[in-house]
């Protein structure tokens, strides 16, 4: 049985992470027979604040999900945080997640997710946040980014994520059954 686990980290309203595992449990069905919201609430790991840039380091983040991956039962975890994060190279990003055949872990940030506009946030965050959820989960699954109509297309600005579909495209989603 194979189970994703949505975490919380830091401050996150679960009736988003309620939105994802409804259209992820369509979405990916045939790839994960459960998903399920993680009870626990992850706090925001020590010293990864970044005074020099106001922002938190993702490698930390990423250190702490591994942690937690490994002493609870699942699969795979998908960390959901609403703070800005910076990579390895010190860029700001909405998603990072492992690759490679022990690939586990992902994770995504709100930070620049919300619309800019108040009266479009509820469906457009949400619609925002399940592609960048699929897109990174897509990538612990072992897909690399995509030129196909298809969520696994790079997004380095907002607009692209508005753009791409929220569903793998039939190569990607083949390449995904194989290995699952």
């Amino acid at each position: 049985m194979k189970k994703l686990g949505l975490l919380r980290i830091g401050k996150v309203e679960l009736k988003i992470l309620r939105y994802l595992q409804t259209e992820l449990k369509v979405i990916l069905q045939g790839i994960f027979d459960d998903i399920q919201i993680i009870n626990k609430v992850c706090k925001i790991p020590k010293n990864s604040y970044d005074a020099a840039t106001r922002k938190f380091l993702a490698p930390l983040f990423m250190f702490e999900i591994r942690n937690y991956a490994e002493e609870r039962d699942f699969d795979k975890i998908l960390g959901i945080t609403s703070v800005e994060l910076l990579d390895d190279e010190r860029e700001s990003f909405f998603g990072q997640a492992e690759y490679g055949p022990e690939a586990k872990i992902a994770m995504i940030s709100l930070y620049y997710l919300f619309p800019e506009s108040y009266k479009k946030i509820k469906n457009l965050l949400l619609e925002r946040v399940l592609k960048e959820t699929l897109h990174e989960i897509g990538h612990i699954l072992g897909l690399e980014h995509c030129i196909n109509n298809c969520v696994m297309i790079y997004s380095d600005e907002i607009i692209s994520i508005d753009i791409k579909p929220a569903i793998f495209c039939e190569e990607c989603r083949e390449k995904i059954l194989k290995v699952s």
